[in-house]
């Protein structure tokens, strides 16, 4: 929970580079509606509304957690909406902008910076401008980008970085698509997985997700082990959604939960499920790792990602721990295996390793509950 107290009348320090370049850029901005892109952070947005309370800002991100702390530290919009929107959608906002912010960093994904750049031409007014900025003192690839949209550009090199001012003169004469369909086998049929820049392994399976899916044979009594049949199923990370699609595959008459903190893979799952024809599978865009109806999932599957520091994969045990059925599987896939292995034997039962392709699944099973009813 953020501090009450926290307003965009106390700025708050700003961590990369990209973004101090174009809060120095405040006062060339000409409003009075500004679009502004949040994919790495939240702070820029506190600087900009205090150096500049005469604008109106949208705020655009397609990270709930980000958009849940612009909440946190904008609780004033709630009183005052005509001067702030926080938007957290898998698109930018269908309405016309006078300016447009976008912060990048070196090592973003090329294509998702490509896809904003154009989005955000296309919600530019004639004569309007996108100020974008990189930590990349001898950039050339953010101004190509901007030059193949614009034909106006102007570039500003800095010590540490580069910003630059693009000016809108005419609607684009082509709009390039970012979208990939491709299929995988699951068992007699080919599933098919939609996806776009910004989600998890974009334009394949990655494989943790294929190491994941896998493991669902786990369940199905072979080796000695009894048949485990789930009729509950949450996928915590989701991405485009291809092992959510594999579990409703493998088990067509269970529900299926499948949650992302990102709006964008949350649609893609939601594409995802209709390609394939599939209407059992539910998608809900969180953060929290909070779980609806806890204490009564059969099974949850879990692919973290390796740059927190171990917050998320804490997130999803968590939520497995609450969220499962006394008796209920977690499914986790990963490379990490020391702290998962203690991590998890704290918090479940019959915690075991299982080597599939170059990543190891672990499995294991939920303690008992007071007052909870074991399914079998």
């Amino acid at each position: 929970m953020l501090p009450n107290h926290q307003s965009a009348a106390s700025p708050r320090t700003l961590k990369f580079v990209s973004d101090r370049l174009l809060a120095e850029l405040s006062a060339e901005l000409r409003g009075p509606n500004v679009l502004v892109l949040l994919m790495h952070g939240t702070t820029l947005a506190s600087s900009l509304r205090t150096a500049r309370p005469d604008l109106k800002f949208t705020f655009f991100t397609t990270e709930h957690f980000f958009y849940r702390t612009l909440q946190a530290f904008h609780a004033d919009v709630m009183v005052t909406p005509d001067a702030v929107s926080i938007i957290c959608a898998a698109d930018l906002p269908e309405q016309e902008f006078d300016e447009v912010i976008f912060p990048t960093l070196c090592g973003d994904s090329s294509e998702l910076a490509q896809d904003l750049i154009q989005a955000g031409h296309q919600r530019l007014r004639s004569g309007g401008r996108l100020f974008a900025s990189t930590n990349n003192p001898k950039d050339r690839w953010v101004q190509n980008q901007l030059k193949a949209c614009f034909s106006k550009v102007d570039v500003m090199k800095h010590k540490q970085g580069t910003t630059c001012i693009a000016t809108k003169t005419s609607e684009l004469k082509k709009e390039k698509g970012f979208r990939a369909r491709f299929a995988f086998r699951q068992g007699a049929r080919l599933a098919f997985v939609e996806s776009r820049p910004g989600v998890f392994c974009h334009r394949r399976v990655d494989g943790g997700g294929r190491a994941l899916i896998r493991s669902l044979a786990l369940l199905q009594g072979k080796n000695g082990l009894p048949e485990f049949k789930p009729q509950r199923i949450v996928e915590m990370g989701c991405g485009s959604g291809a092992v959510s699609v594999a579990a409703a595959i493998e088990y067509p008459d269970a529900k299926i939960l499948a949650i992302d903190s990102d709006a964008r893979a949350v649609e893609c799952t939601q594409r995802s499920a209709g390609l394939n024809e599939i209407t059992s599978i539910q998608t809900l865009l969180a953060s929290d790792g909070v779980l609806p109806e806890p204490g009564t999932w059969d099974l949850l599957l879990g692919n973290p990602p390796y740059y927190s520091d171990y917050r998320i994969s804490e997130l999803f045990l968590q939520a497995a721990r609450v969220g499962l059925r006394e008796g209920g599987r977690i499914h986790l896939v990963t490379k990490l295996l020391e702290w998962h292995q203690a991590r998890m034997e704290q918090l479940f039962g019959d915690v075991t390793q299982h080597v599939i392709s170059e990543y190891t699944i672990f499995t294991a099973v939920a303690r008992n509950k007071p007052g909870s009813k074991t399914r079998r």
